[in-house]
């Protein structure tokens, strides 16, 4: 059996034209599992070779519409053409915003009549911030993100750190002092929710950095790669593969 692995899907932000959503494939002995499922989903999967079928597990890191707006066409074919359930982890604050004030407005009355969640999903709440699949261990975190908003990040296997949408993380090095690191990154000088260049210079420290892939970034990402590639590891590049 090969070993788990980690395949960037998406990279873009909301707005990016030339980037899927930010998302990523890890793939086990028992299964594959999405982590966020934007809008773009279907063509990102598509791009390697991969379909909505192909997806056996989802985690959802944050309710907004370029991280779960695609929960409804997986959710939608899963049912009504594969006629299966993939596995939905959540945490359990994430499971009223998601489908009361996101999905159930699409998904809360089909052919079938009304509808819940589980009809489409089989939702497994994530305990003490800890679950696997297939061996892999997937341990959540809370991210700074929008204030009010509950957002996470993912630590798999020790190996890698996903942070999804965030703001500088003051804690990081200390709390994952080994292993890839990808990190959210916007090109604007200012924005409240997510981390700016310049912050994620000012305030981790080059050894940090230099650990550090940027995704969920803009169309204008190749104005700042030299920079980026003197300052961090990289710019994360969709297709991109870590072993776990």
């Amino acid at each position: 059996m090969a070993a788990p692995d980690l395949t960037v899907l998406g990279t873009g932000n909301a707005e990016s034209l030339r980037y899927w959503n930010t998302s990523a494939w890890v793939r086990t002995n028992a299964g594959n599992l999405l982590i966020d499922c934007g809008f773009s989903v279907k063509p990102a999967l598509h791009e390697r070779g991969l379909s909505l079928q192909s997806v056996d597990s989802v985690f959802i890191t944050h309710v907004h519409g370029d991280h779960v707006h695609g929960l409804e066409r997986l959710g939608f074919e899963s049912r009504y053409v594969y006629h299966r359930r993939p596995v939905l982890y959540l945490e359990e604050d994430l499971y009223h915003p998601l489908w009361e004030k996101c999905l159930a407005g699409s998904m809360g009355q089909t052919s079938c009549g009304s509808s819940r969640l589980e009809d489409f999903f089989d939702v497994r709440m994530i305990e003490h911030h800890t679950f696997t699949v297939g061996g892999c261990r997937f341990q959540t975190f809370p991210t700074p993100h929008t204030v009010g908003k509950p957002s996470y990040g993912l630590v798999i296997n020790d190996r890698v750190l996903f942070t999804s949408d965030s703001t500088v993380i003051p804690e990081l090095d200390a709390f994952f002092p080994h292993g890839f690191i990808f990190h959210d990154i916007c090109l604007q000088a200012k924005n409240p929710v997510h981390a700016t260049l310049s912050e994620l210079i000012a305030r981790y420290p080059l050894q940090v950095r230099q650990r550090m892939f940027l995704m969920h970034y803009g169309d204008e990402i190749d104005f700042y790669r030299a920079l980026i590639d003197r300052q961090f590891l990289g710019v994360a590049e969709q297709g991109q593969v870590i072993e776990l």
